[in-house]
């Protein structure tokens, strides 16, 4: 953005010593030698230095400079000399206005008064004082349009301007969110996937050929359920590659929770941990599917990490007011209450080690609050220290 902005001061400068240049032979073939002066201290004193400040990657000293060079340079040649009928010289700085580029807000519309109040000010002050009175003219108010307009045209292309610049910083952040989605999601399973075949390895030393057997079964199902998750991450990716918009559907809520809990038992097996989804009954919900599967997946994979050996995790659902509830309640460690508001915090990535020293990133419960709330959602924890914690998605 600064970059752009300094590109557009030098496409400024040069624009503006063009027709300095081109004024100043024609004052002196017309004999105005102090408009053709001026014209000269301009370029020495302004355009010079603009170029030395943009070389130098000095731009907000070269916008005060070019900024108030228009007032300076107007006070003066009025003051010095004023042509009641010819009077392009002292508006043609006015093309300068176009620095509103380079301020936001009240500054821009500050800057853009200061413009036409000195010019008009000055004007009718020096023809009051020539004349005894002010004449307006048709011409005034050409002056005048001049302004406006030149103020509307660079108004919309910085709007413009400006529009595609957050269009593309929020394409960057949804960018990053998509790779901290995939690598945290994929994470897992992988290690999971990596522990097994390790155990395969020592089965095959021990010529112990059921385990064998059992465990290239875990692999494969590992294999495919990774496929899966890869596929639809990818899915997901590709479809919200511009914004992170959520796509509604109605969809059965309750065969996606069981492919959820079915994909984290690869994870919850080797620590002899048991899911258990008790559904009341099979329902339909409208939600996004994606994001809703990511944020369950996410929380029944924290509180494999934070449960102990062969404990269990209870996942259920139900209809409360009109909003569907899904419940994943573990029997781990639990969660200290002065800890607890750093769980989801935005300003923070709170992470701990699970109950056997797995690390995590801290991610996947802000992921998974991110996707809930998109959907105009809820998550809500509540937890004991030593006893568990229950984690409860509302979708309404």
């Amino acid at each position: 953005m600064e970059l752009r902005k300094a590109k557009l001061l030098n496409v400024i400068v040069s624009s503006i010593t063009a027709f300095l240049i081109i004024f100043m032979i024609i004052n002196l073939v017309e004999k105005n030698y102090v408009l053709a002066i001026s014209d000269v201290i301009l370029f020495l004193f302004v355009s010079v230095p603009s170029w030395i400040l943009q070389y130098k990657k000095k731009y907000k000293a070269n916008t005060i400079l070019i900024t108030s060079a228009f007032l300076f340079y107007t006070t003066l040649i009025t003051i010095l000399q004023y042509d009641v009928n010819r009077q392009t010289e002292h508006i043609l700085p006015a093309i300068s206005i176009m620095v509103i580029f380079l301020f936001d807000g009240w500054k821009k519309n500050l800057i853009f008064l200061l413009f036409p109040i000195s010019f008009f000010t000055i004007r009718f002050v020096i023809m009051y004082s020539d004349l005894g009175y002010i004449d307006l003219k048709s011409l005034h108010l050409m002056y005048l349009l001049e302004f406006l307009t030149v103020y509307v045209i660079a108004s919309y292309f910085k709007a413009d301007m400006m529009n595609f610049y957050r269009k593309l910083q929020l394409a960057n952040q949804t960018k990053d969110k998509l790779f901290r989605i995939i690598s945290h999601d994929l994470k897992n399973p992988f290690s999971s996937l990596l522990g097994i075949s390790e155990l395969q390895l020592k089965f095959v030393e021990r010529n112990d050929f059921d385990k064998i057997k059992s465990s290239a079964e875990i692999i494969h199902g590992s294999a495919t359920k990774i496929y899966d998750l890869t596929q639809s991450l990818l899915d997901w990716s590709l479809s919200q590659s511009e914004t992170i918009n959520i796509d509604i559907q109605k969809v059965n809520i309750t065969s996606i929770i069981a492919q959820v809990c079915d994909f984290c038992e690869i994870t919850a097996r080797p620590k002899d941990i048991r899911i258990r989804f008790i559904p009341k009954q099979e329902l339909q919900w409208q939600c996004d599917s994606i994001m809703t599967q990511i944020a369950v997946r996410n929380i029944i994979m924290n509180a494999i990490k934070f449960s102990p050996r062969n404990s269990e995790i209870i996942v259920s659902q139900e209809i409360v007011d009109n909003n569907l509830q899904i419940i994943v309640q573990d029997f781990g460690v639990g969660i200290e209450r002065d800890i607890i508001p750093n769980i989801f915090s935005e300003n923070s990535i709170y992470s701990s080690y699970g109950t056997e020293k797995e690390k995590g990133t801290g991610l996947g419960l802000k992921i998974s609050k991110e996707l809930i709330e998109k959907q105009s959602g809820q998550i809500i924890l509540s937890s004991e220290l030593g006893k568990g914690s229950e984690f409860t998605i509302i979708l309404p």
